[in-house]
């Protein structure tokens, strides 16, 4: 048996895609109706939050995508909140964006790992 390796204080040791010999995964949560039981880590980030996968449903609804402001006003939520998971939904590839004049349009990325792969549903 292998003893843990102490932590030191306010030190995190680094997780690993594997621990134990077995690959971790998350389950997936009961608000996504089909697809993998079991999703990675970063497609977990897209759907273990339901305001995050109501932006996904959302924006693969919208084929020409959608801005922050309309965003906001959909889930009644405030402008930073909805930066935040978009900016979360970007970091796994899930969502793309492009400047339009001063206005930035999400739109989703449906060749991401989260939809090809793990078959999350987005409509």
């Amino acid at each position: 048996m292998n003893p843990q390796p102490r932590k030191k204080m306010g030190i995190r040791t680094p997780r690993t895609k594997k621990e134990h010999g077995k690959e971790l995964t998350h389950a997936r949560p009961s608000w996504v109706a089909s697809g993998e039981e079991e999703l990675c880590p970063e497609c977990f980030k897209v759907v273990g939050d339901r305001t995050r996968y109501k932006v996904v449903c959302m924006l693969g609804k919208e084929p020409t995508g959608l801005n922050v402001k309309q965003l906001t006003e959909k889930l009644q939520l405030k402008q930073p909140t909805v930066t935040h998971h978009l900016n979360i939904l970007r970091s796994v590839n899930a969502v793309a964006s492009a400047d339009l004049g001063r206005q930035r349009v999400y739109t989703l990325n449906r060749d991401a790992h989260c939809f090809e792969d793990c078959k999350i549903p987005y409509a």
